[in-house]
Order: C-alpha cells, then structure tokens, then sequence
C-alpha cells in the first residue's frame, strides 16, 4: 500500500468510525464515492449501506498503539465539524494530540471513562478535539494546548465517579462539576487547571451558569473554549436516544445566547472552525438540486462547495455533473441538510 499499514476486507457493520479505507469506493455508474486513505465518517457508513455495500477494504496500520486507536477511531469527530486545513495543520494537530494521549497516566484515565461510561468517553474525546482547534484558531501555544487537553478530555469525569466526592453543604454539591473538580483535586499527577475546568465548565459569562454564577473575569481562558466545544458536541451528536440539532442550527442556537453565554473570541473561533455542511453530507439548494458537499469555503462555514449530479434532460441515459461554489454563487444558498 502507498502508505504505512495493510489492506484487509471487513464487513460494513463491524466498521468503527475513523477507520481508514484501504482503495476507492465506486458507484455502479462509476462515480468514485470515496478515495483511498479516506478517514470513515458515520455518514460515510450510513451512506456506503443505502449503496448495498456489504464489505470494505480497510487500512490497518502496524504496531497500533491505544493511543493510536483513541487518535484514529474519533478523529472523525473533527473532520466532520472542522472545515478543511492544510496539511501542515493537521499533522501539528495529530502529533500534539498523541503525544498528550500517550501520557501513561492519562491513558488511566480514559480507560476509567471508557469502562464506567463509554458514551461519555466518546464525547470527552470530541470535546477535546473541538477544543484543541478553537484553542489552535485562537493561537495558543504548545504547552497551553497541551493542558487544554487533558482538561478537556478529563472535563465530565465526575458523571462518572462515586458519591463520595460529593461536596457536603454546599448548593449542587452533588453535581458532576463538584465531583469532577474533587476528584481530580485528589490525583496528585493531574494539573490542577483540568480539576478547576471540571467544576467550571457549565459557567456562564454573564453569571447565570452552575454551580457557583461566575461572571467571565472570574473564569480560566481555557475553561470558555471547553464550555462552547462541550455545548456544541452536546447539541450535534447523538447519544442515549437524545434528540441533535444539524451543525448550523446548533451554532445559530449558540449564537442567540453568545452575549450571555460565551466568551465572543472564543464563538469566532468556533466559526472559523466548524463546517456547518460536512464534507460528504447531501444538501438541497434554493434551486431545488440534490447535491453533495465535497469540499468548504474556509471562513464561511454556510457557503460550501457543492457536486450536483442530475440526468440530462435530452438524454436521459447519461448524468451531468457540475461543482457548485456557493460562495461565488451567491443567488444559490443551502436550503436543507438531507443526511
């Protein structure tokens, strides 16, 4: 293979999100679906099925380390809500976010949220991606990457400790942000920034937040990116049967509350970074066409580029095939997200 790693066919329903595909997927007229070294979206998934599709060809890396796995299965989390970057920006990415996983202790604790919980191990991992690319658009250093994300991913560990680091005679000491903040406060190894995150996590810039009404000046930089990256994950992706909002209604919901809720810097970088319009999603236009998004305008996280594929009108055997830039095309905006 062209890469490092081997080919091996597996069946669709066994295949975990992240997972790499080892050759192009076409379609039955010839379309490529999807190209080689593609990382698999659950939409991918959904789709590849609707096609009939039973067995992929998957690239399997050598020597897979956990860490690997934890990078790897959820990057997906961050290809579907962070708009297209340079390579350059990725591999940064990617080796920062390993070399903080692979923290032998941390493992521990992923470990720990894994096996007490796994859906809230999965949202701790998006929360930390999500996080980690505000805290990039925002310009933050390595060693302050670094600590936003162990913060991050350790940020709802109190969902799923005992009842015994509950905070007695104080309000919603109960909560998991009490919890959570005591817990890590009795772990030696773990910085003290991921225990005050885990208390602080669902306060508010103008007060109205839990469990102690902090106004913004009283709050860690860190602790309003984890806030927004955590909202937003909450209100996109499903998990426990729990209703989700498309990306953009879940920004335009966030956007509503920002002067109350969030930090303003930190919601503009959140648009910097989120494709409302996935890559590989299926859209409707003002015009009525059916078309997959297969690529994003960066900044302008409505206006993606779109590939209509529709049946000539003179002849009805061949397919046309036309690319859309929305941001060129003004008169032509999404008017609905499909799947």
């Amino acid at each position: 293979m062209g890469l490092n790693g081997e080919m091996r066919y597996v069946r669709l329903k066994e295949v975990l999100p992240g997972a790499l595909l080892g050759k192009e997927i076409f379609s039955v007229d010839g379309q490529i679906l999807l190209r080689e070294g593609a990382s698999l979206t659950t939409l991918h998934l959904k789709r590849l099925k609707k096609f009939g599709i039973d067995v992929l060809p998957l690239r399997v890396p050598k020597n897979q380390t956990k860490a690997y796995d934890h990078l790897h299965v959820y990057m997906t989390n961050l290809k579907m809500i962070v708009e297209e970057k340079s390579s350059d920006w990725k591999k940064r990415f990617e080796t920062l976010f390993q070399q903080v996983i692979k923290d032998p202790q941390l493992q521990e604790s992923l470990a720990f949220l894994k096996g007490r919980n796994d859906s809230i191990y999965v949202h701790s991992l998006s929360v930390a991606f999500l996080s980690t690319s505000i805290g990039f658009q925002l310009g933050y250093k390595e060693k302050d990457l670094e600590r936003l994300i162990r913060a991050a991913l350790l940020h709802d560990v109190g969902k799923v400790v005992s009842h015994h680091y509950t905070q007695k005679g104080v309000p919603l000491g109960h909560d998991h942000t009490w919890k959570g903040y005591n817990y890590l406060q009795s772990l030696s190894h773990v910085d003290q920034l991921a225990a005050l995150v885990a208390l602080t996590h669902h306060e508010t810039v103008d007060g109205s937040g839990y469990p102690r009404q902090l106004k913004s000046h009283m709050l860690h930089d860190i602790t309003q990116i984890v806030s927004i990256a955590n909202v937003y994950d909450q209100l996109t992706h499903q998990r426990n049967i729990k209703s989700l909002m498309h990306p953009s209604d879940a920004l335009e919901f966030m956007l509503a509350f920002s002067s109350k809720r969030f930090n303003p810097l930190c919601m503009a970088a959140l648009m910097e970074c989120v494709a409302l319009f996935p890559t590989g999603s299926q859209v409707i236009l003002s015009n009525g066409e059916v078309g997959t998004v297969v690529a994003q305008n960066r900044g302008l996280p409505h206006r993606p580029i779109v590939k209509l594929i529709y049946i000539n009108q003179q002849n009805e055997d061949e397919l046309n095939v036309e690319t859309v830039d929305l941001a060129k095309m003004l008169t032509l905006f999404v008017t609905q997200f499909v799947s």
